[in-house]
């Protein structure tokens, strides 16, 4: 008996407007989804965690894992991203942001001691480049698209 390929994991870090955009572009391709985030009232679409226990999860992702970051802070973005990256298990890493957020994020990583190595594996702003658009369904179509890219890479 053949069992049908695990689907790779994405976990969702934040389950606000951008964060419902990737869960609902997600569940039509092949991946499992689990989103994460701190405020009660969107129980309805993530399991609800508090910063740190969203720090802990990040800590925890599998190897091969997927991860979007797009949370209510920039402190727990930052605080996630830096736990996935210093576990080094994620296939990849994604954070909705600005160029200037991105450079932020740089900083403190680097002020930290992450090397410039570790630090490239952090997608700031996640998305194809060139594909403009600050709309949820915007930004998740461009993220979908860079991570199938990463997904069918190793195919």
């Amino acid at each position: 008996m053949d069992l049908a390929p695990r689907k790779p994991r994405l976990v969702l870090f934040g389950a606000g407007p951008i964060g419902r955009a990737f869960a609902a572009q997600f569940a039509l391709l092949p991946f499992q989804v689990e989103a994460y985030d701190a405020r009660p009232e969107l129980s309805d679409h993530a399991v609800i965690l508090s910063d740190a226990e969203m720090v802990e999860a990040a800590a925890c992702l599998e190897e091969g894992d997927y991860a979007l970051i797009a949370t209510h802070s920039h402190d727990v973005d930052y605080e996630v991203a830096a736990a996935i990256l210093k576990a080094g298990r994620a296939k990849f890493l994604g954070m909705v942001g600005s160029r200037g957020k991105r450079d932020g994020m740089i900083a403190r990583l680097q002020a930290e001691g992450f090397s410039d190595e570790v630090i490239a594996r952090l997608n700031c702003p996640v998305g194809m480049p060139g594909l403009k658009g600050k709309a949820p369904e915007m930004i998740a179509v461009s993220a979908a698209a860079q991570v199938l890219g990463v997904l069918t890479h190793d195919d």
